[in-house]
């Protein structure tokens, strides 16, 4: 894994598995009124992307689509129970927005969805197709830029814009980092 000084993480090739784990653990960090841009061609991991990070999020990622005729999709925020230390405390988790723009063809049709209304601090949105979009979106945001690499691979590429999200990716850098040293034990 490399790291720039633009705050760029390349994890490059992943097992879907590890890929998933990599999403599932930024929905875990994300705490609300984040925006994460996924960029890719199509069967690159996007939707499969969204669906770990919800589980992350505590949402069920069975129940995750992708929202390519209805362009939005919403998913509310959920209570979960985190343990620390033989206890349990009651966890209130961000909702999701889930936003494809694949069918959107101009900035017209992308200003008339107001999707700077469906950002707030309770909510991480999630945009497929986001290259009409990223001129818009405001910090803390993360750039995930995907590829296919084989049926079981993909390649992921993470930019951190703003301190919020600089600061998320440094522990997931972190917690990566420590994954392999335990598998290398």
């Amino acid at each position: 894994m490399e790291r720039g000084a633009e705050e760029i993480y390349e994890l490059g090739e992943l097992v879907l598995g590890e890929f998933e784990r990599v999403a599932k653990k930024i929905g875990e960090m994300l705490e609300g009124g984040e925006t994460v841009l996924l960029f890719g061609d199509l069967g690159s991991g996007k939707t499969t992307f969204v669906k770990s990070m919800a589980d992350g999020l505590g949402i069920n990622r069975d129940y995750v689509r992708s929202p390519t005729f209805n362009i939005v999709n919403s998913y509310p925020r959920r209570s979960s129970r985190k343990e620390e230390n033989e206890n349990s405390t009651e966890v209130e988790r961000p909702g999701l927005i889930h936003v494809d723009l694949y069918r959107v063809s101009s900035e017209e049709e992308l200003l008339d969805l107001a999707l700077h209304d469906l950002v707030d601090r309770d909510t991480v949105v999630a945009v497929e197709w986001p290259e009409l979009y990223v001129r818009y979106v405001s910090q803390p945001y993360l750039t995930v830029r995907l590829e296919h690499c084989d049926e079981s691979k993909r390649s992921m590429r993470i930019e951190a814009h703003g301190r919020k999200m600089r600061t998320l990716l440094n522990r997931l850098v972190m917690i990566i980092d420590e994954d392999i040293r335990k598998e290398g034990e």
